[in-house]
């Protein structure tokens, strides 16, 4: 296997970096964030919630109500309400498109993403897919299958580019587009994921599976993750379904017209391939989710940022796992192993 090459850090103060995230997690806990129940509140408030990371004033408000006091600052004009200006109800949830036979969709799609709503644009390549948003300029997710048969010895291309198959109307983003931010370009399917042939990796490329992504973050445990997911292929010999995406807006955006996401998250289920393409999921079945700031000041251990696919689902909106029967999809929804 070829190395994964990164830049290096360029004078982030990591280590005062760590230290701020620690002495915040110490700061929440200290005023009583450990004795609320976060199982059914979004994954902000393991960390640090801000208007940006909700999709509804409601949800906000949820938030607000379940601690003793406003640690996040959510309520900033102090009427009790958090987060006026969001959106009332969260966005409708598209109509169910027509099924695809395509393997990365075999665990479902999780937005209903299609070809009628430019915000939730389905694009499928053999490689992966992605549900795109015109309006935000990124995607909103990935999703897409690791097994040994899509891992090689093949460099990293480097050749970020434009996405030509994104329809007329659609702003094509380019890799100049960030070249005056602070953001790195970070893949979402990486490009690790895909060295059995130089198309497949240059596939990875396409800047509609890049989004900003703070340096701290892509080459801290966004990468660590990443790593992890291929060692469990090529150590343990396992199957891996990864969906993957980011919700939210930071306040101010760096990058014209791309919108910078708030949060990340990542789902990895963990498998072992049947016959006739099914896949061997039990109740079992390692379950991987984190949802992380898009932020320098965070810590470099994923694991910190583990959480459950049901609160991702509270946060994003979305469904995951539909095509798996209902008490299995419960058990894997609310895993945290």
């Amino acid at each position: 296997m070829q190395p994964f090459r990164v830049k290096p850090f360029i004078a982030l103060g990591l280590f005062s970096l760590l230290l701020a995230s620690c002495d915040v997690r110490q700061h929440l806990s200290g005023l009583g964030k450990g004795r609320v129940d976060t199982t059914n509140l979004p994954p902000c408030v393991d960390d640090d919630c801000n208007c940006g990371d909700f999709l509804s004033q409601p949800q906000a408000q949820a938030v607000l109500e379940a601690f003793s006091a406003d640690i996040y600052g959510l309520d900033e004009d102090g009427n009790r309400r958090a987060c006026d200006q969001l959106p009332p109800l969260s966005p409708p949830v598209d109509p169910d498109p027509p099924g695809s036979k395509n393997p990365h969709l075999v665990l479902g799609n999780p937005s209903h993403a299609s070809h009628r709503n430019a915000d939730n644009y389905l694009l499928e390549r053999p490689q992966y897919v992605v549900a795109y948003n015109r309006d935000r300029r990124i995607l909103a997710w990935a999703s897409w299958e690791l097994d040994a048969a899509w891992l090689g010895g093949i460099d990293r291309q480097d050749d970020f580019r434009p996405d030509h198959a994104l329809p007329p109307g659609f702003y094509q983003v380019t890799p100049e587009d960030y070249s005056h931010s602070h953001y790195d370009r970070g893949h979402v399917v990486p490009s690790g994921d895909r060295t059995r042939n130089s198309l497949d990796n240059s596939t990875t490329f396409l800047m509609t599976n890049i989004l900003p992504q703070a340096p701290a973050n892509n080459r801290g445990p966004w990468r660590e993750l990443e790593t992890y997911a291929r060692d469990l292929v090529y150590h343990q010999h396992r199957s891996l379904h990864i969906f993957a995406g980011a919700y939210g807006k930071k306040p101010v955006s760096e990058l014209p017209g791309v919108t910078v996401p708030s949060r990340l998250w990542k789902i990895i289920i963990v498998y072992d391939r049947l016959g006739n393409s099914r896949l061997g999921l039990t109740s079992h079945s390692q379950v991987i989710a984190v949802d992380m700031p898009n932020s320098n000041v965070i810590s470099p251990d994923w694991h910190t940022y583990r959480t459950s696919i049901h609160r991702i689902e509270m946060a994003t909106g979305y469904q995951f796992l539909t095509p798996v029967p209902q008490p299995l999809q419960t058990k894997l929804k609310l895993s945290l192993h």
